[in-house]
C-alpha cells in the first residue's frame, strides 16, 4: 500500500536525484542550480504542490509529484511525476494522480495540463490511460 503526503524538507535529498533524472530525460542536459532554484521557489510559494508517495510498510519515499495551480484558469500544471524503479508497475503513479484529481475536485479546478517528451512512450501511455489528450506539438531541429 502507498501513503500520499506532502513533501517535507528532509525529503528533498531523496527527490532531488529523481528530479535531475527526469529533467535529463526530457531536456538532454540540465543546469542543476536553475532547476533547484525553480523547485525551491515553487515550494515556498505553493508547498501543497509537492507530494510524495511512501511505502506504508517500509516508510520509504518511492515517488513524487510536483504541480502548480492556476486558479484564474481553473487548472493545474504537472511539472513532474516520478516513481522509483523498484516501485514501477505497482500503481504508485496512479495513486499520485488519484490524489491530484481529488485535490482538483476540492479546489474546483477542472483541467490538468503537462508537457511530456515524445520519446517517453511509457509516460505518454500512462497519461493517455488516465484520459489525457494531445493538445499541441512542440518541434525542434538541430542546425548543426
Amino acid at each position: 500500500m502507498v501513503k500520499i503526503r506532502l513533501l517535507k524538507e528532509n525529503d528533498w535529498e531523496i527527490v532531488k536525484p529523481w528530479l535531475y533524472e527526469l529533467a535529463k530525460s526530457s531536456f538532454g542536459k540540465i543546469i542543476s542550480s536553475i532547476l533547484e532554484k525553480k523547485f525551491q521557489e515553487d515550494y515556498k510559494k505553493e508547498p501543497e504542490g509537492f507530494v510524495v508517495s511512501e511505502d506504508e510498510s517500509s516508510k520509504k519515499v518511492n515517488g513524487f509529484l510536483w504541480f502548480s495551480t492556476f486558479s484564474e484558469k481553473k487548472s493545474v500544471f504537472i511539472h513532474a511525476i516520478y516513481v522509483a524503479p523498484k516501485y514501477r508497475g505497482k500503481h504508485v503513479s496512479d495513486s499520485l494522480m488519484d490524489y491530484l484529481e481529488e485535490y482538483c475536485k476540492k479546489k474546483n479546478l477542472d483541467t490538468l495540463e503537462l508537457n511530456v517528451t515524445a520519446n517517453l512512450n511509457y509516460a505518454i501511455r500512462f497519461y493517455q490511460r488516465r484520459g489525457f489528450k494531445t493538445k499541441r506539438y512542440f518541434m525542434s531541429k538541430k542546425t548543426k
